[in-house]
């Protein structure tokens, strides 16, 4: 980890003003901000990954350029998919209010990623000098978390469905919801969607192609088009 305020320009200011956290902030506020808060600075490549435990696991973390994904890892090193986060998604602030000190977050990166673990103090204990700053940041915050508190729902409705069948179809139709569309793409490859729905990898494709020959779907690697509409109603 490096201390962001070393590194910090004026292109992680264009950056950072994309971010929630950050929404509504002059360009002066957000400078105020990193040099009081004095964050950490990770940058990964695409396919390398970090780990966020001990001294690290209460802070919150946020992705600020690229495309990652977020793992949660048991004490026998098996990893649960949480999210996919996309560049620009909104929701790059990540379980900000949540205590992590006995549980263990990865973040492996789909592509070059750049990555700000900040001290929760820095939001949480007012300095008079920057409490409207704060203030603005933890309203955004509280914006963030709620995305994220859906994402959660939306995984847990996915893992609730007793058959793969089931549970691919649920995930679709988010995906065809969010998009208003029959046609879209989900973030995730058929191993990473095995991880994501919690099922084999080989009954996961068994039952894609049998929705595609049954003419429920169509779908070339991670892009489907739904056919039977009855399936996927969207308002």
């Amino acid at each position: 980890m490096k201390n962001f305020i070393e590194l910090f320009n004026d292109e992680h200011i264009s950056k950072l003003r994309q971010q929630i956290l950050f929404s509504g902030l002059s360009d002066h506020e957000i400078f105020m901000f990193i040099q009081y808060s004095k964050p950490l600075y990770e940058f990964l490549k695409e396919g390398q990954s970090i780990r966020i435990d001990g001294k690290y696991s209460h802070m919150i973390g946020m992705v600020f350029s690229g495309s990652t994904y977020v793992y949660s890892v048991d004490y026998e090193g098996n990893k649960t998919l949480l999210k996919a986060i996309d560049n620009g998604e909104n929701s790059g602030t990540l379980y900000a209010m949540f205590d992590y000190y006995n549980s263990l977050i990865e973040f492996t990166a789909k592509e070059e990623s750049d990555i700000l673990l900040m001290a929760p103090e820095t939001l949480f204990i007012v300095e008079e000098k920057l409490a409207v700053i704060q203030q603005k940041i933890l309203v955004n915050m509280i914006a963030s978390q709620r995305q994220s508190f859906l994402d959660i729902s939306e995984h847990l409705a996915c893992l609730s469905q007793r058959s793969i069948k089931s549970k691919v179809i649920r995930l679709l139709k988010i995906y065809c919801e969010k998009e208003h569309s029959y046609t879209f793409s989900i973030p995730f490859s058929r191993e990473e969607l095995a991880n994501y729905l919690a099922v084999d990898r080989a009954s996961l494709s068994r039952a894609l192609g049998e929705m595609k020959n049954d003419g429920i779907i169509d779908f070339k690697r991670n892009n489907f088009t739904i056919l039977k509409t009855n399936y996927f109603k969207f308002q």
